[in-house]
């Protein structure tokens, strides 16, 4: 039995050594940080202390956030409060001295002296001893299905003090926070408390015993299982027998990651280690990310030295695991050692192009601060380094006469682009106003009186974005002959695309229809869709490491989006599925975004329909403006409107636009609108929740302004407005089997 009580497990001495070995810096809801409390330490410690053997503490609420897992599903993380952190590590310490002798040796997880390494040669060893049949799963949800009865009554057969029980039970049943909204906690157990990895050891201790039991070689670490038999037959008895146990413990096996399979015929992957007969290498998905990581790193705005501090510590994990594992001779060796010298080499040219370090001798200095995880001698390191360094010097050599000369030409070129985007749109926010026309004018009258005009000639499009509004039908016939667009956005604000278009009779041809039929229910179509989504997803990427680059908070959700765009996209075989996946990417986004804007705005993720935060109310607003022009380049390129390749067929609606949008919502219209919140430009909506009509004016003048903009692509500085023609066009001639649909993907 566990027999120490309350009062000797909550001393000052335990309080205190609890509080030095804390290392995260997160604060909870309290706002307390570590830096306020140690500020007053013995005297906060002593009043915890009190509270704890008086029985009058209770944990704080914790602050509810989510993390992407790697299989697209959401860990629930919960941020507790400095002083619920030194209670739970103060009361881990004698519990987990305790448990240790009872614990499995099997068990990998979350124990001393054991590690994701040693795991690998636990499973190593029972492949070399013949057991080639591999069971492979996980639990579902585990953390989250943990029951709370079944676990206070495996704590109570061997903790004597009830009150050590109950403790425990508060930490349990503590609710949090997400935002404004409480969440109660009737199962599971907090990812992210100190207490927890202990407490999920301790509830799965039965089943680590129940495999020995069987005569099962396996190993385990947290959720992650891995049993290794003589025969399938064996490893299939193994799965009915787990299965079977993890349901009287209310736990089920994850099914779309369990499989059984041999070892040497086809392999399988255990804590990011790829096994194949003998031989061992790093999983496909993880080198990906680690080299992933070598180039965001590279193209952070932060000073040199931090990136190789951050280079120093991830290469220092790789060393710790994964290069113990394969082996410094190992052909993945040389492909992370490429990626690495790579990305030094695209951070030294960008320093030098910044004109932050300027000579080479400084970049020599810092450069041999690396710490190299490969076979380098010192000689070979210097040599290294000064090959980097001249081929940076080199290129930036080669590129500063041509951008010296071209400054001063774009300069001017974006002044008159934005000029013109705006002066070429009529945009019409107030009610009253007739639209008419005068000669060779589109006139704006209010009471009879003209207080606006615009040549005919210049006007290239007309969004009328209040009611009341009314029109004559010359300028119906106008712009149906010149291929003006004329766009009806809901006074609302709270949808995302116009509620009418107005386009010339002949906007699309009988032909394009059928050509576009035929593509459904085809490769074709995935082809086209992927595309879409591929834009998509990559310029929200884009975007995130660009504004990454000044914020510096956006690591996490990078990684996250660069593994599910590299891994999902490509999987998916139905457009439902396509969204599916694009929707995970999304989530990971607009997290990203909330996160950023926070301390700006109120803002809790992104809603397409029925805004009512002044946030997604712009969004929507910027969307239904792109929205147009999107729509007026399909109609020119000849494309069926009603025929999409991605978004569910509607002949109410003209979905494709639906489809060719995705490219540019991110790059256009989110930009501009995180841009404004940042900048504390005008965005406010009215009484009736609505955006007042100064917001409207300014985001319609912003957003034309991008479109209207100028941007490299394809090798060419172009307006946006050209790219999402060429795009429409681009799709027009890839239905017709002329050409390959390729998606814009902007330069940030």
């Amino acid at each position: 039995m566990f027999t120490q009580t309350l009062e000797q497990i909550f001393t000052l001495k335990a309080l205190k050594n609890a509080f030095g070995e804390i290392g995260s810096r997160a604060v909870g809801l309290d706002g307390v940080s570590m830096e306020v409390f140690k500020e007053d330490l013995m005297e906060n410690l002593e009043e915890l202390q009190h509270e704890l053997l008086h029985v009058h503490y209770t944990p704080e609420p914790l602050k509810h956030i989510h993390i992407e897992k790697e299989d697209d599903t959401q860990r629930p993380i919960g941020l507790g409060s400095l002083r619920d952190k030194i209670v739970q590590k103060t009361l881990a310490a004698p519990l987990s001295d305790y448990y240790e002798s009872h614990f499995n040796d099997k068990n990998y997880g979350f124990r001393r002296n054991k590690d994701t390494l040693k795991a690998v040669g636990r499973a190593k060893d029972a492949l070399q001893k013949g057991r080639i049949w591999v069971l492979r799963t996980d639990i579902d949800n585990f953390f989250e299905n943990i029951n709370h009865e079944r676990l206070m009554h495996i704590l109570a057969s061997r903790i004597e003090d009830n009150k050590v029980i109950q403790l425990i039970a508060s930490f349990l049943t503590n609710g949090s926070f997400a935002r404004y909204r409480y969440l109660n906690n009737h199962e599971g157990i907090h990812q992210g408390d100190p207490l927890s990895p202990l407490l999920s050891n301790i509830y799965l201790n039965q089943l680590d015993w129940f495999l020995e039991e069987q005569g099962v070689a396996f190993v385990r670490y947290v959720d992650d299982i891995s049993i290794f038999t003589h025969s399938k037959k064996d490893a299939e008895q193994s799965l009915i027998d787990l299965t079977a146990y993890l349901h009287s413990i209310d736990l089920q096996i994850n099914e779309p990651k369990t499989h059984i399979a041999h070892s040497v015929k086809v392999g399988f992957t255990f804590l990011g280690i790829h096994f194949k007969g003998w031989e061992l290498s790093i999983a496909k998905e993880r080198l990906e990310q680690s080299i992933a990581k070598f180039h965001r790193y590279a193209s952070q705005v932060k000073p040199l030295d931090e990136m190789i501090i951050k280079l120093n510590q991830h290469m220092q994990g790789l060393s710790n695991y994964q290069l113990k594992v394969i082996g410094l001779e190992h052909p993945q060796m040389s492909l992370l050692k490429e990626a690495m010298l790579l990305a030094l080499y695209e951070r030294v040219y960008k320093e030098k192009k910044r004109g932050t370090i300027k000579t080479k001798g400084k970049f020599r200095k810092k450069l041999m601060l690396l710490e190299f995880p490969f076979s380098f001698s010192k000689v070979q390191k210097k040599d290294y380094i000064e090959r980097i360094i001249s081929k940076a010097f080199e290129k930036h050599l080669a590129n500063k006469t041509y951008t010296k000369a071209e400054t001063k030409s774009k300069s001017k070129k974006r002044q008159y682009a934005k000029k013109y985007a705006t002066s070429s749109v009529l945009h019409i926010s107030e009610p009253g106003l007739y639209i008419g026309m005068s000669k060779n004018t589109i006139t704006l009258k209010k009471k009879g009186k003209v207080v606006h005009q615009m040549p005919k000639t210049q006007c290239e499009r007309i969004i009328i974005a209040s009611k009341g509004i009314s029109l004559s039908s010359n300028v119906v016939e106008l712009c149906a002959s010149l291929g003006i667009g004329i766009d009806f956005i809901n006074s609302s604000y709270k949808i995302e695309t116009p509620y009418a278009s107005l386009f010339g009779a002949k906007h699309s041809y009988a032909k394009m229809t059928l050509l576009q039929l035929k593509v459904l229910d085809t490769p074709e179509q995935m082809k086209f869709a992927r595309a879409f989504i591929k834009g998509k997803s990559k310029n929200q990427l884009n975007y995130l490491k660009n504004l990454d680059r000044h914020h510096k908070i956006l690591d996490k959700e990078i990684d996250q989006m660069e593994y599910r765009i590299k891994t999902t996209i490509k999987s998916a075989n139905t457009p439902n599925a396509l969204m599916g996946y694009e929707g995970q990417i999304a989530s990971i986004y607009w997290q990203a975004l909330v996160k950023l804007l926070e301390s700006k705005v109120d803002f809790e993720g992104r809603v397409t329909k029925g805004a009512d935060d002044v946030v997604n109310a712009s969004l929507n607003y910027g969307y239904a403006i792109l929205y147009g022009r999107v729509h007026h380049h399909a109609v020119r390129a000849g494309l069926s409107l009603n025929v999409s390749f991605l978004h569910a067929l509607d002949q109410s609606k003209p979905t494709l636009v639906y489809d060719l949008i995705e490219e540019f919502r991110a790059f256009v219209v989110d930009r501009t609108i995180v841009s404004m919140v940042n900048n504390n430009e005008h965005l406010k909506l009215d009484k009736e929740n609505r955006l007042d009509r100064k917001s409207r004016q300014l985001i319609a003048k912003n957003v034309l302004e991008k479109i209207g903009s100028f941007t490299k692509h394809k090798k060419a500085s172009k307006k946006v407005d050209t790219i999402i023609a060429e795009q429409a066009y681009m799709l027009s001639r890839a239905v017709r089997g002329l050409t390959r649909y390729k998606p814009f993907v902007g330069k940030y």
